[in-house]
């Protein structure tokens, strides 16, 4: 425990001097970018690369400030005495559609496993297939749980779910996605701190992926899921400012009824529902222990749907909380505010990792500079900046016991993301409207030639920046030293896109 609380105090100085450099490099750069004399072009690509860097900064010193929230104490919360026998009742439920019945049978019985005696267990059922239909009471008559099904199929899951609670009867209600599987003391964790506080409306639980070692997508996705829960959402809870994740959460019946349900209008429901729970005046509580394992994405285009799918919704609902702050800004709190920004804002990251990608090529192929520092300041501002963020997020997880390899594998699956972000987050800003779709798990599909074409075209523009750029060497070694650098770093990270295509191995592979 000393040697916690040590780690603490060391990582709190870190993240202040980090977060002093990130503050210093930004200065310089906005400074020297605005009293910069280039043409029209070049202030462009500046423009570009300097919006990119901007959100980086951002995010880093919203990762930062949670990061020094960081308390390792556990909660702090208040936390009733359940009775036994006494214990309010809960609704379980599963809301699926066509998912494969093996699945949802390892679901249903950590459902029936679950250590709380005033329980009720129901399958929301969405499947138009007759086949899943059929399934579906089969499951259901042999583990002896209820199925529900509508007549008006509207809303995706947020839709089925609240025609579910329009008629129930239970206090609370706890969702899980088909593949999450609860500990049998996952409701006797949670709901005493519903039953202690009136006023909180929901308690979420991490999301554990435990099929890990499956691909290195699956790996990669697992490591994100990792770095937002182990250290993201501690800092979230903190500010009051936890969201739900859609699935491993515990809602109060009366606050989700209050705000009319969940919010059909969005693909990412949990997160559209959370502002308006929050906008209400009601709390929410992060309970930071993994009391529930699933599955992620094994494949590419598995995780490509994944990320899609979260990226549009995410950036459908920013655009509403950009037009609440304008309007009500004291429905929320300051940190409340910063939380849901950083938080809505996020799914931009594929357009800040091309922007940075494409300024080293505009100067190596067309001598289009974009970076206007001297190389002293550049020395003197960046390095100090880039080497303490890195290490902030270093100690965060190698302390929480994640390797390098896991570490690695999950920033470089986010960086191969970019076109599939650019195309979601821009779809959203202009209002197009996503339909539902399921990720698939356990598959074994891959990128075709049509999918690889971005990584293709970006491969072969930064291949032909370097050689041009070793050409021009002698002209300006440092200038052109530095973005032949960037240039063959972003060469490694589009040239794993071929290994995390490759689709996860058969079982009688993976023995021999």
């Amino acid at each position: 425990m000393k040697f916690f609380h040590f780690f603490l105090l060391r990582l709190r100085v870190f993240t202040l001097v980090a977060s002093v450099a990130v503050c210093v490099y930004f200065v310089a750069r906005v400074l020297i970018f605005s009293y910069s004399d280039y043409t029209p072009v070049e202030k462009l690509f500046g423009l570009l690369l300097l919006t990119g860097e901007t959100y980086m900064l951002v995010h880093a010193l919203g990762y930062m400030v949670n990061a020094f929230n960081i308390r390792g104490k556990g909660l702090e919360a208040p936390r009733a005495e359940l009775k036994k026998g006494g214990e309010p009742w809960v609704a379980v439920v599963v809301a699926a559609r066509h998912e494969p019945k093996e699945i949802l049978e390892e679901t249903i019985i950590t459902f029936r496993n679950l250590d709380y005696a005033n329980k009720n267990i129901y399958f929301l059922d969405d499947s138009s297939d007759q086949r899943y239909k059929d399934e579906a009471d089969a499951l259901a008559a042999r583990h002896g749980i209820k199925v529900f099904r509508r007549e008006e199929r509207r809303g995706a899951k947020a839709g089925i779910v609240n025609a579910f609670m329009s008629g129930m009867t239970e206090k609370y209600l706890a969702i899980f996605d088909a593949d999450q599987n609860p500990m049998p003391d996952f409701l006797n964790d949670l709901v005493p701190y519903l039953e202690a506080n009136d006023n909180l409306a929901f308690v979420q639980t991490p999301q554990f992926y435990s099929n890990l070692g499956d691909s290195p997508v699956a790996m990669g996705a697992g490591m994100q899921q990792a770095i937002f829960y182990e250290s993201i959402c501690e800092g979230k809870n903190l500010n009051d400012a936890m969201f739900c994740c859609g699935t491993n959460v515990v809602f109060r019946l009366s606050a989700l009824l209050s705000v009319g349900g969940f919010d059909e209008t969005s693909i990412t429901e949990d997160f559209a529902t959370s502002v308006k729970l929050h906008t209400k005046g009601y709390k929410s509580l992060y309970h930071p222990h993994v009391k529930v394992f699933g599955m992620g994405p094994d494949t590419l285009p598995a995780y490509f749907k994944q990320q899609a799918r979260w990226s549009g919704g995410t950036v459908s609902v920013f655009r509403r909380v950009l037009w609440q702050l304008f309007r009500a800004p004291r429905s929320l709190t300051f940190m409340q505010w910063v939380e849901y920004l950083l938080a809505g804002s996020y799914y931009f990251v594929g357009w800040a990792f091309f922007f940075l990608m494409i300024c080293p090529i505009a100067f190596l192929l067309f001598n289009v500079p974009s970076f206007f520092l001297d190389p002293e300041i550049y020395i003197a501002t960046f390095v100090p900046y880039f080497s303490l963020s890195l290490l902030v997020f270093y100690a965060t997880m190698s302390e929480r016991h994640y390797t390098a390899k896991q570490i690695y594998t999950g920033l470089i699956l986010g960086s191969l993301c970019f076109p599939v972000l650019m195309k979601s987050t821009l779809l959203a800003m202009f209002g197009k409207k996503m339909t539902f779709v399921v990720t698939t798990k356990g598959g074994r599909e891959r990128l075709d030639w049509k999918g690889l074409w971005p990584y293709g075209v970006m491969l072969g523009l930064n291949i032909a920046a370097i050689a041009v750029g070793a050409l021009r060497f002698k002209d300006n070694p440092y200038a052109i030293g530095v973005n032949m650098f960037w240039a063959a770093y972003h060469i490694f990270i589009l040239s794993n896109i071929f290994r995390f295509n490759e689709p996860p191995a058969l079982p009688e592979e993976a023995a021999a």
